[in-house]
């Protein structure tokens, strides 16, 4: 994990900023595109997102178990010791074996309900890239179904099987953070709102709450902080897919500069009623 280069800094794809510095630049990048009225837009369609991308690779991860097991139960045909007929014979079975090892392939991983919209692969396409292009070109295009080819699916399945645990676990992360990222962007917008009224008090009491509006920026950027950490954070990455086609980079810093926005919005009315007060 790369550290970042000053107090208040977080990592973008060009090197350290300033929490603030990026939140003003975001929050001008968000209202034209969502306007103010689209607060916590972008987590709300993430958090959709992430839910549906769950269920999808949870489907894959009980797609490959289902193979897994197939594969283990399976009898592969050993190799003739004697020549002739018997040799024949025994080439014929294995044929038959790796024949029904790809409509296992096929009825199994291949028959996900999301498989034609995320994939749309033939068998040996799809093979080669969730098995390896040694293994799953085996799969597709082998003459017998040995012990061999049988250990080796078995380890790449194994392997395929890993990899979707882990972006469940990723996953769940995601959308924990998400979760916790909304609700901490929602009660300082909140507090803002119970903070502009009335605007006809006294100066101290005026004065009192422009300066809780500092406070309460200072919790927005510090989600924005936080949220970094934990997308920067190997233990805790996000599957690098995810956000591919997402319309910000970043869900939760989008969101926040809307919410920081709104909030200086209120606080310019304090500050004209001070003005005023004064």
């Amino acid at each position: 994990m790369q550290e970042v280069a000053e107090i208040g800094g977080v990592q973008t794809p060009y090197g350290s900023v300033t929490t603030a510095a990026l939140l003003q630049l975001l929050f001008v990048a968000t209202l034209c595109i969502v306007g103010a009225g689209g607060l916590f837009s972008y987590i709300a369609a993430a958090r959709t997102l992430c839910r549906r991308e769950r269920r999808r690779v949870a489907a894959e991860l009980e797609a490959f178990k289902e193979f897994q097991a197939y594969l283990q139960s399976s009898t592969p045909a050993e190799s003739p010791a004697t020549p002739a007929e018997p040799q024949r014979t025994l080439v014929q079975q294995s044929n038959d074996s790796l024949a029904a090892v790809r409509e296992a392939f096929a009825e199994t991983v291949m028959a996900v309900d999301h498989y034609e919209e995320d994939y749309d692969e033939t068998l040996i396409e799809h093979a080669r890239a969730e098995l390896g292009p040694d293994a799953g070109g085996a799969l597709a295009e082998a003459d017998a179904f040995t012990p061999g080819l049988r250990s080796v699916l078995v380890d790449r399945t194994n392997a395929a099987i890993r990899q979707r645990e882990q972006f469940l676990a990723e996953m769940d992360a995601e959308a924990e953070s998400l979760r916790e990222s909304e609700q901490r962007l929602t009660a300082p917008v909140a507090e803002s709102s119970t903070l502009v009224e009335p605007l006809d008090d006294e100066y101290p009491a005026l004065e009192a709450r422009w300066q809780r509006f500092g406070t309460i920026e200072r919790h927005v950027e510090q989600v924005v902080t936080d949220r970094s950490r934990h997308t920067t954070d190997e233990t805790t990455s996000i599957p690098s897919y995810l956000y591919e086609s997402f319309p910000v980079p970043d869900p939760v810093v989008a969101d926040a500069s809307a919410a920081l926005g709104v909030i200086r919005d209120r606080r310019a009315q304090v500050t004209d009623a001070l003005t005023r007060a004064n």
